[in-house]
C-alpha cells in the first residue's frame, strides 16, 4: 500500500473518531488517541522513502555527516547512537518520527479536549510537512507545541528550555524565543485592532529590504542563509520567490481572521485561546515580512503555525448543532489534506 493511500486511510478513521468522540473523555478514547500516536510513528518512519521529499537527502546525511557542517548537533548525535545498534537508517527515522510525534501527541492530550479534531488538522497538515519530510524540523516543532502550556503558565524559563533543546534539533527553533513575552492574557477589545492590522503591516514591511543575515552571531545559522540568499539568487525552485498570495496562505489568514471574530464566543471554552491566536498572528505576520528570504519566511511560519492544530478545532464552538460544528472543523481539515497532496504536493503520487 502506498503511502498516500496510507495517509489518507489514517484520516478518514480520525474523522469517525472526531464525529463519534463524546464531550468528556472517556478511557477507550484516550486508548484509541494513543493507538493512533503509535500507528503515526510507524508511518512517519517506515515510509516509502520514493514518495516523500527530503528522503534521499537524509540518507546522505546519515551516511556522510561530515558532508553537511552546517548541520544541527543533535542529527551526528542520533546518527551514531542508531548506528551503533543497526546500520541501516531507518532506525534513525523511528526516532526522530517518536520524537516529533509523541511530544505533539503529549502537548495536544494537554492543550485541549478535542483529541481527534486536532489529529484531523495534525495529519492534513504538520504531519505530512514535518514528520513525514522534515523531520529535524518535526522534532524541533514537537518540543514547541510542549512548550506552549508553560508559556501560558508563565513559567517562562521552562520555555525557553524547551526552545532551547528544540534548536538543538533544529536551529529555525530560536525563532520562537522572543515569544517568551507573550502570555495568556484575554485580549481587550482595542488590543483587537492591533491583532486585525498585524498581517497587513507584514505586507507592508515586505516592501522593505534588508540584510540582517551579517548580524547573525551563530556562524552555521549565518552560513546557512547565505546559502539560501544564494540559491534565491540564482533562481532555485522554493528559494526565488514568496508567494504572498497563495491559496494555501490566504485560507489560513481568513481562518485567522474568522476565529478573531468570533474571539469572544470561542474564549469561553479554552483557556489557551489567546495565546494560540497570538501566535497564529504572528505566524501569519512573519511570512511576508520575511520574504526576502523566501525559505526563511516560509520556515518561520509554518513553525509558528504548529498552533493550528489545537487552534483549528476551537471553530467548532462557532457552529451548531455539535454535529455541523465537527463537519466543518473536518471540512477545514479535509482542504489542508487536499491542498498538501495535490497543490503543494507533498507526497509524490506515483
Amino acid at each position: 500500500m502506498n503511502t498516500l493511500c496510507i495517509v489518507g486511510a489514517l484520516f478518514v478513521v480520525c474523522c469517525l473518531f472526531a464525529l463519534i468522540e463524546p464531550e468528556q473523555r472517556t478511557r477507550q478514547f484516550t486508548f484509541l488517541y494513543a493507538l493512533v500516536g503509535v500507528f503515526m510513528v510507524l508511518i512517519a518512519g517506515l515510509r516509502d522513502g520514493n514518495t516523500v521529499g527530503d528522503y534521499k537527502v537524509y540518507l546522505e546525511m546519515f551516511h556522510s555527516p561530515e558532508a553537511f557542517p552546517t548541520i544541527e548537533p543533535s542529527f551526528g548525535l542520533i546518527c551514531n547512537l542508531t548506528k551503533a545498534l543497526y546500520p541501516a537508517p531507518i532506525l534513525m527515522f523511528l526516532v526522530y518520527a517518536g520524537i516529533g510525534v509523541s511530544c505533539k501527541m503529549y502537548a495536544i492530550n494537554r492543550l485541549t479536549p478535542l483529541l481527534f479534531l486536532s489529529l484531523v488538522i495534525y495529519i492534513s497538515n504538520q504531519f505530512i510537512l514535518y514528520d513525514m519530510i522534515q523531520i529535524r524540523a518535526g522534532a524541533a516543532s514537537g518540543l514547541f507545541l510542549l512548550a506552549i502550556k508553560p508559556l501560558a503558565d508563565r513559567k517562562r524559563l521552562l520555555y525557553i528550555g524547551l526552545v532551547l533543546l528544540a534548536s538543538f534539533f533544529h536551529y529555525s527553533a530560536l525563532l520562537l524565543l522572543p515569544l517568551c513575552v507573550l502570555n495568556d492574557k484575554q485580549i481587550t477589545v482595542k488590543g483587537r485592532y492591533f491583532w486585525w492590522c498585524i498581517i497587513p503591516i507584514g505586507y507592508l514591511l515586505s516592501f522593505i529590504s534588508t540584510d540582517i543575515i551579517s548580524y547573525i552571531p551563530i556562524e552555521n545559522i549565518r552560513t546557512k542563509l547565505e546559502l539560501y540568499r544564494q540559491l534565491q539568487e540564482q533562481g532555485e525552485d522554493g528559494y526565488a520567490v514568496a508567494n504572498l498570495f497563495s491559496p494555501y496562505f490566504l485560507f489560513r489568514c481568513i481562518l485567522y481572521y474568522y476565529m478573531l471574530w468570533k474571539y469572544d464566543q470561542i474564549s469561553l471554552h479554552n483557556r489557551y485561546f489567546p495565546l494560540l491566536i497570538k501566535i497564529e498572528g504572528i505566524a501569519l505576520f512573519l511570512f511576508p515580512t520575511l520574504s526576502f528570504i523566501p525559505l526563511l519566511g516560509y520556515r518561520a511560519s509554518e513553525l509558528l503555525s504548529l498552533v493550528e492544530i489545537v487552534l483549528y478545532p476551537q471553530v467548532i464552538y462557532t457552529f451548531r448543532p455539535s454535529w455541523m460544528a465537527k463537519v466543518v472543523a473536518i471540512g477545514i481539515g479535509l482542504i489542508f489534506l487536499m491542498v498538501n497532496l495535490f497543490y503543494r504536493h507533498l507526497i509524490i503520487v506515483r
